[in-house]
Order: C-alpha cells, then structure tokens, then sequence
C-alpha cells in the first residue's frame, strides 16, 4: 500500500472542496473504545482528560482514521446541571433521573457555566491537548447536543413530547436557555482546540419528528444556534433516513432525489 501524501486535515479539506484526495477519509466515531486500549473500565476512562487524549491517538495509529472526536457522552451535557450519570461495564454512560419534573420548573432554570462544570472542563482540557499533540495534521471534532433534542435527558421523553405540542410558551422558554448553553459550550470547545463542531439532533430525525414541526421549531432553533457558532458545523441526526426536510424550490440541487415532489 503506498505511503499517504496527504495529512488527515487535507484530506477532509480536499474532499471538501470537491476535489481528488489521495484516499477516502475515514471519519471513525469511536468514543469509549479507548477504554479497552488503555485496560481501563469506562467510568475511569471517561474520569481524566489525558485517558480520553491517549485513547484517540491509539484508535487513531490503530484504525487510520482521519480525525480526532473529542466527544465522552451525550449526558455529560445534563451532568453539568447535576445530573447523574450512569455507568454501564459495556455501553455508553446514559443519564439518570431528569431534573425538570414539571413545566413550571422551567421559568426557575438558568444555564450552566461550561467553565466551570468539571465535566465540561475535562472535554476542553482534552482538545487543547489533542490539539498540541496533532497541530494541523488531523481535525479535532467536537459535539454539542441541539437544544431541541437535549431536553430527552432533561425531562423524559413522554413529557417533553407533551411540551413540544402542548405547552409553546413554556417550550420557548426552554428553548432560550438551551440555545444559550449551547452556543456558549461549542465555542469554548473551539476556542480550546476543536477544529469542528458536530450538532447532534436526533429528536430532528425523520422518523422521530414530523416535518412540519421540525420545519417550524428544530430547524429554526438550528439556525439560532449554528449562526452563532464561531466555526464549522456539522449536523448528525439518530437514523440513516435523512429525508431532505427542507425541500427548497430551486435550491441548486439538480440530481436531488427529491426534486420531483418538492414541495418548497
């Protein structure tokens, strides 16, 4: 196999561009993994920066992958408003019980400061590192969790669906404070050495919610956040079936699949 004359960052650049890299990149979203590489359980991986830092450059040496994901798990985001974690010996840590019992609580909530939850601080002291360690030779990639979707861990789903069509004004409220965590907690990750953002949404998933409703409150909630975030965004939803929810009239796309039957 011939040497690559690229780095892992021209290579996503080049690809990018819509241009001939010398390879496919390979975007491999491995978290915990990193775990096994250093013979350590997933709750003491997760508990230091410099764990996470080692175990990306070994998954990185091992699988070839061309970039860095500075991502620990989605509840580290309500673990900064208090919530417990839980610990699994072979899964992905999920979140404990919601803090937002009943709509009410809402109006009494303000957002964490990203600088100064320890489990937030632990993600920014592991960009900063990974990015001494690979300068410009690969992307670091960090996530943020949409305001739309992270109210799952905030409340339970049940509740949050009854909020979503039930309570506007109280989902707007909502809205507001996550919108400003968010935006404060991507760009402290850029800030520290992140070279992108992932907006992970997956209550906008197709299958999850309804177009129209997507079209009328996650979509403009992504256009809120992801105008203000200082850096290249990507958005991930929870499903392979990413129907294109926008169908813009004349947008530019002559070979869209969906073209036929826009609606725009």
């Amino acid at each position: 196999m011939p040497e690559p004359s690229m780095t892992s960052l021209q290579r996503v650049l080049t690809t990018l561009s819509h241009k001939e890299p010398d390879r496919v990149p390979l975007f491999l979203l491995v978290t915990m993994h990193g775990a096994k590489e250093l013979g350590l359980s997933i709750k003491d991986y997760f508990s230091k920066a410099e764990h996470v830092v080692e175990g990306q450059l070994r998954l990185r040496a091992k699988y070839r992958k061309d970039l860095l994901y500075n991502f620990y798990y989605a509840s580290a985001e309500v673990e900064a408003w208090g919530v417990e974690v839980i610990y699994n010996a072979d899964g992905p840590p999920n979140s404990g019980a919601p803090f937002i019992q009943s709509p009410e609580d809402i109006g009494k909530l303000k957002p964490p400061k990203v600088k100064q939850a320890p489990c937030l601080v632990k993600v920014l002291d592991s960009a900063r590192a990974l990015k001494a360690r690979v300068g410009d030779d690969a992307p670091v990639i960090g996530v943020v969790m949409s305001p739309f979707s992270v109210p799952v861990m905030q409340m339970g789903f049940e509740k949050y669906i009854e909020l979503m069509f039930e309570r506007p004004d109280e989902f707007n409220a909502l809205m507001k404070i996550n919108e400003a965590f968010c935006v404060e907690w991507a760009n402290a990750q850029l800030e520290a050495g992140s070279t992108a953002i992932v907006y992970y949404d997956p209550v906008s998933s197709p299958g999850i919610t309804p177009r129209q409703k997507y079209l009328s409150a996650g979509f403009e909630i992504a256009k809120r956040v992801i105008s203000q975030i200082k850096g290249p965004v990507a958005i991930q939803l929870a499903e392979g079936n990413a129907d294109c929810f926008l169908r813009i009239p004349d947008c530019g796309i002559e070979d869209c699949a969906w073209r036929e039957d826009c609606i725009g």
